[in-house]
């Protein structure tokens, strides 16, 4: 009795020992301990028995058979969860032997006992029948945790949609699967249910559609190419930018027209924030397109919130420093035509390397500045508020973005075409020197960034370049006669 002692102390440390290693096998470790609990309570039980002078002969057996049950799972955890790791195999390996050594300790628990195990299965159909159907769906559940193995249609990791049950496979066991839903449950689906329903494995990029609905007034091909270029402008978090997002035109109803944002998802059940982004995507850039959603029919508005009255362009205008030498009718004239437009965070405004003709300037928010280094990589140089503006070098001398420029937080900036400042530009030629020289300053800082020019180096290059950048500002906008001329 010594000895199952000693055995009984060194499973528990073991047991212990492992804790901390083995997250995942503490369901056997705690199997393993509560076998042992029940040993100490049969021991404590015989202790007493054997005051009175009962025989405890059974007992003893039955504590040994209890040690022999907690080894057993000792034994595969250490074998099958720790030697045999790198292997990787199959989960229910370790199970079945879990269930082959549990029959072999009870079945020689009942042999010392002098029960006859064969007899009673050999001689008793009735006996035969009731254990056949009541380990029933355990064997089917079994089974279908072998085929699953085995087949390999089911994987750890794999989202599956099984009926109303949809989530991550967290691990296939001998008898169940565990699925971690998007909520954070965990549900336990028996394999037989598993191998008998028809069970989809999303893929790694899956189709996800994002409706909304406008009125029949919009031009469906005004929307689409709105709504198109707003959620192609930059990626989405956990959307795939290959392929690329489209939209739909999907049903037309009596009321509205219903479209939807088609977006590919690359993290399979978490849809919820991308498509809050896409509707937010879709929301300013059909702003921008000067589509507004039409009216709800039977809703009923008891209350209008009074509009946020809108900053004077002017200001903005005047805050820049390549404006500086216009008077007021100038700044005026040009605000009435600088377009007001809003970006939500995360869209890119300009990109590096495309064409424009038109300078920005932050009403309103943050802004990100990357530039795209000659390994491909972007990297932000800077940060751009209320009062900043951007794009100059498109719009006065019809260069391409010479960097990207993305919202940090909503964003409203005014836009200002060539259209809008060629009407100045021609009537006072001598702006295009001072312009010329606020723009090459600030292509210095820029080329600085990018080369890692000293500073010396940087002055002569902006006096070089702002010579070149004179001519071309004055090409760009026909006023080199204008200026001889006068």
């Amino acid at each position: 009795m010594q000895n199952a002692w000693w055995g009984a102390l060194a499973i528990f440390l073991t047991a212990l020992a492992l804790w901390g290693p083995l997250k995942r096998d503490r369901g056997r470790l705690r199997t393993a301990i509560g076998m042992l609990a029940v040993w100490v309570i049969v021991w404590g039980g015989a202790g007493l028995a054997a005051w009175w002078a009962a025989d405890v002969r059974t007992a003893d057996q039955i504590e040994l058979a209890l040690i022999q049950l907690a080894g057993v799972q000792i034994v595969v955890v250490i074998i099958f969860d720790l030697l045999l790791r790198r292997l990787k195999m199959p989960r229910f390996t370790g199970e079945i032997a879990i269930v082959a050594g549990d029959i072999w300790v009870l079945g020689g628990l009942l042999l010392h006992l002098g029960v006859n195990v064969t007899g009673i299965f050999t001689t008793s159909a009735v006996v035969t029948a009731i254990v056949g159907l009541s380990l029933q769906d355990m064997l089917s559940n079994i089974a279908g945790g072998i085929a699953l193995e085995f087949e390999g249609g089911i994987k750890v990791g794999d989202h599956i949609r099984c009926n109303d049950v949809s989530g991550y496979v967290q691990y296939v066991r001998l008898r169940h699967t565990a699925v971690l839903t998007t909520n954070g449950d965990t549900v336990i689906l028996p394999n037989h249910f598993l191998t008998r329903s028809a069970v989809t494995v999303m893929s790694a990029s899956h189709r996800w559609f994002v409706p909304f609905s406008l009125s029949y007034t919009e031009d469906p091909h005004e929307v689409v190419a709105a709504v198109e270029s707003a959620l192609q402008a930059s990626p989405i978090q956990d959307v795939a930018v290959d392929p690329a997002p489209r939209c739909v035109v999907q049903e037309l109803t009596p009321g509205h027209v219903n479209y939807a944002a088609v977006i590919w998802l690359s993290n399979p059940g978490h849809d919820t924030m991308p498509t809050h982004e896409v509707l937010t995507r879709v929301y300013f850039g059909l702003a921008r397109a000067g589509i507004t959603p039409g009216d709800i029919p039977h809703v009923v508005e008891t209350r209008r919130r009074p509009a946020a009255t809108a900053a004077d362009p002017a200001d903005t205008l005047r805050r820049a420093p390549v404006f500086r030498l216009l008077d007021d009718d100038e700044i005026r004239s040009l605000a009435a035509q600088a377009k007001s437009v809003s970006f939500a965070q995360g869209e890119m405004i300009v990109r590096q390397g495309d064409d424009g003709e038109s300078m920005y300037l932050l009403r309103a928010g943050r802004a990100a500045v990357m530039l795209r280094g000659a390994q491909g990589g972007e990297q932000k140089v800077a940060e751009i508020e209320a009062g900043d503006f951007f794009g100059e070098m498109s719009l006065f001398a019809g260069e391409r973005r010479s960097a990207s420029v993305t919202a940090l937080t909503r964003l409203h900036v005014y836009e200002l075409s060539r259209a809008a400042i060629l009407p100045v530009m021609r009537t006072r030629p001598e702006l295009a020197e001072d312009i010329a020289t606020v723009i090459a300053h600030r292509g210095a800082e820029l080329s600085v960034i990018r080369e890692r020019l000293d500073e010396e180096a940087a002055r002569l290059r902006e006096l070089s370049g702002r010579a070149q950048l004179l001519q071309r500002i004055r090409r760009y906008f026909g006023i080199e006669t204008a200026r001889a001329s006068a």
